[in-house]
């Protein structure tokens, strides 16, 4: 007898069945589950009968749906993030594989196989047989000129039938670009990694042609008959990526925006070997590729490849786990890398690759800084300085284009009513709503909760209709731009303006064949992408996050703007980056000016160092929330002094940086210790309340 432990759809916990027929771990079943019929994934198999009574599974439908490597990702997954392996489980397959036995659509070729066909009569049918006397077509094709009952009545007269083909894939861009001969550097770079041992961090100047590279090693390993995994902060930069990748092989894309189908679709390529490269977001890392043999993190600075719900992993840890489990070769690709990543590396556990100099030997652009302190004492109170101005309409005259970069949407960041002072506040979250314009309409919006409630012309507490207001969004630089520069045809992208999945990839498409002269935009334009025109990038305010009280903060901010700036100059000729900032004189910005990330990373070591935090130490964030301010801080505090009578590690406790979010009030309860195996030793022997959320190595302590 086998008992096994099952993963069933939206059940948070798992169950043992049984069974006399041996079975494999990823196995798909049908059962009973509290008298109703599913169909679940097998996670483990034990010939240890449980203490209590177990039910007998009635059918194996595959005997490996899943590659038992995935299974152990997830138990490991599990238990290094405090999660439930069902959320695991939910991120490795797609739920309709576990409410339908076979949900997958395979392409459909209709043929003749018949020639009775002289005598029909329907306008519609001849059509059907004219198309086909040419050659086979596809269902799609035929339904342009005919209606699926059309089709369905040729083939019970055996006129025409159809044939299946491969897995039908989700929309992608129809457009491809051609790989390109390495330089010698290039070339240089890519055997070094071919032969390295180690996991690689490919460090390398913005516009220095990494995806050249990734593209090369993808092509050594497809010729093996082997699969990629090509993983991206930000599903923005998939277009992009690939239209690069379809040159090299059949590509698959896995990412948030996918509906329910695409997702059935583009897994079951992935699983069955139709899909040679993969390329995807965070959450593609979990989705089996049976013959995995490279996995890239491009831009693997990026935070986003933390996820900050549960399962609150970093996705670097992930890829490593696969790497070293298939033996797999990995790369890290970024021009500002982590300062783990490149600890690692001065510990000689990876290997540092460098690529330093851009395609055609272009020099880095020219970087300076404008003091916006100044353009206040001359009366200049709005977001475009003199400078920018001037080198906007440098630029535009002579033909190229401009990027222009702020890291907040909307129209200002708080609205003030003059008279009596009051301010617009969410009523479930401790901060302004932030104004919002569209056209003639205006609204405030909160961007934590989403709340959302009309602007009028009358302040709701005095009825005073004078307001103050103060930060800017992109809204309002779109304003500006329009009013200073009649005639500039200006390109937004912030997450107000691009609300379909298609609408940041037609948007790239608009600006790269100039059909706009300026693209102004928040994060989603900083990183990735590659515009053959721009010679001006623009940093509106470049203190947005630098005083933030977290140990990553200025890490992030050097990371942003060097990025950003790598936007501009990108082919034969140097760009110019104007940085606006009220402070001038942080130290941050003399390394950004001089392109100097090894120094910024020394200095950031140093800092780390002295105060023994990641990657010279280990960290846990534990969240408390509540409705009730006083349950959370008392569940916190009780915590709190559990660990100060248990354990000699660093603990502080306070509320969060957002006391109150979602209509919630937040504590957090902070542990430190020289090691991440320290750390987990305390971590486990806690009594944690319900509802407390672990977080292990947290991007942020906000």
């Amino acid at each position: 007898m086998h008992f096994v432990q099952i993963y069933l759809r939206s059940v948070r916990d798992t169950y043992t069945w049984h069974t006399e027929h041996p079975v494999q771990v990823g196995a798909r079943v049908a059962l009973k589950f509290r008298g109703r019929p599913r169909i679940g994934i097998v996670i483990s198999v034990s010939l240890q009968k449980p203490e209590y009574k177990t039910q007998p599974i009635d059918e194996i439908l595959d005997e490996q749906f899943i590659p038992a490597t995935w299974i152990s990702l997830a138990h490991w997954t599990s238990e290094q993030n405090f999660t439930p392996i069902s959320q695991v489980m939910s991120l490795i397959i797609p739920e309709k594989f576990l409410l339908q036995c076979d949900p997958v659509v395979r392409e459909k070729f209709w043929f003749l196989t018949g020639n009775e066909f002289e005598t029909l009569k329907g306008v519609k049918q001849k059509l059907v047989i004219e198309k086909l006397l040419l050659s086979e077509a596809t269902d799609e094709k035929l339904r342009e000129i005919a209606s699926p009952t059309v089709l369905k009545n040729l083939a019970e007269k055996g006129i025409i039938a159809f044939r299946l083909g491969n897995i039908a894939p989700a929309a992608q861009p129809d457009f491809t670009r051609p790989v390109h001969e390495l330089s010698p550097l290039q070339q240089e770079v890519f055997e070094k990694i071919s032969h390295s041992k180690k996991s690689c961090l490919l460090w390398g100047v913005t516009g220095s042609g990494k995806t050249e590279i990734y593209k090369k090693l993808a092509e050594k390993v497809l010729e093996k008959g082997n699969q990629v995994l090509i993983l991206l902060p930000e599903i923005a930069l998939t277009p992009q990526l690939i239209a690069e990748f379809r040159s090299v092989g059949s590509v698959a894309v896995w990412h948030s925006k996918l509906s329910e189908g695409e997702r059935v679709q583009e897994w079951a390529r992935c699983v069955s070997g139709e899909a040679q490269i993969l390329i995807g977001a965070r959450s593609a890392a979990f989705i089996p590729l049976p013959n995995l043999k490279l996995i890239v993190l491009d831009e693997e600075h990026e935070w986003t490849f933390k996820s900050e719900t549960a399962p609150r992993l970093w996705t670097h840890d992930v890829a490593e786990w696969l790497s070293f489990a298939l033996q797999t070769k990995i790369v890290f690709g970024s021009a500002t890398p982590r300062l783990e990543s490149w600890m690692r590396c001065e510990n000689e556990e990876w290997n540092r690759v460098e690529l330093l100099s851009r395609i055609n030997e272009t020099e880095l652009p020219k970087i300076q800084f404008v003091d916006m302190r100044n353009e206040v004492k001359f009366g200049n109170y709005g977001p475009i300085s003199s400078y920018l101005a001037e080198a906007i309409g440098a630029t535009v005259d002579a033909g190229k284009q401009v990027v222009l970069f702020l890291n907040r949407r909307g129209f200002s960041g708080s609205t003030t009513c003059r008279m009596c002072g009051e301010t617009y506040n969410c009523p479930h979250c401790d901060m302004p709503m932030k104004l919002h314009r569209n056209g003639k309409n205006a609204r405030m919006i909160c961007h934590v909760c989403g709340h959302l409630a009309p602007f009028t012309d009358q302040c709701p507490h005095c009825e005073a209709t004078n307001f103050v207001f103060r930060g800017w969004g992109t809204q309002q630089v779109e304003q500006v731009l329009k009013d200073d520069f009649p005639g500039l045809r200006v390109l937004r992208a912030d997450a107000d303006s691009m609300g379909g999945k298609h609408d940041f990839r037609k948007l790239c498409e608009k600006f790269s064949n100039h059909e706009a002269d300026v693209l102004l935009g928040t994060q989603m334009v900083a990183k990735g992408l590659d515009f053959e025109k721009v010679a001006l990038v623009g940093v509106i305010l470049a203190d947005v996050g630098l005083s933030l009280p977290d140990f990553r903060a200025e890490e992030r901010v050097f990371q942003l703007l060097t990025q950003v700036s790598g936007r501009a100059g990108r082919r034969t000729m140097q760009g110019n980056i104007l940085i606006q900032t009220f402070k001038p004189d942080e130290k941050i910005f003399s390394f950004i000016k001089h392109n100097d990330t090894e120094g910024f990373l020394s200095w950031q070591k140093e800092n780390r160092l002295a105060t023994k935090l990641p990657p010279f130490g280990a960290i846990a964030k534990i969240l408390f929330s509540h409705t009730d301010k006083k349950t959370a801080f008392d569940t916190a505090q009780s915590l709190f002094r559990e660990i100060k009578k248990r354990s000699d590690c660093v603990c502080n406790f306070a509320p969060a940086f957002w006391p109150r979010t979602h209509g919630k009030y937040h504590f957090h309860v902070f542990l430190q210790t020289e090691t991440r195996e320290e750390l987990y030793v305390v971590l486990r022997s806690l009594s944690l309340p319900i509802g407390a959320r672990i977080d292990v190595n947290p991007a942020s302590l906000l």
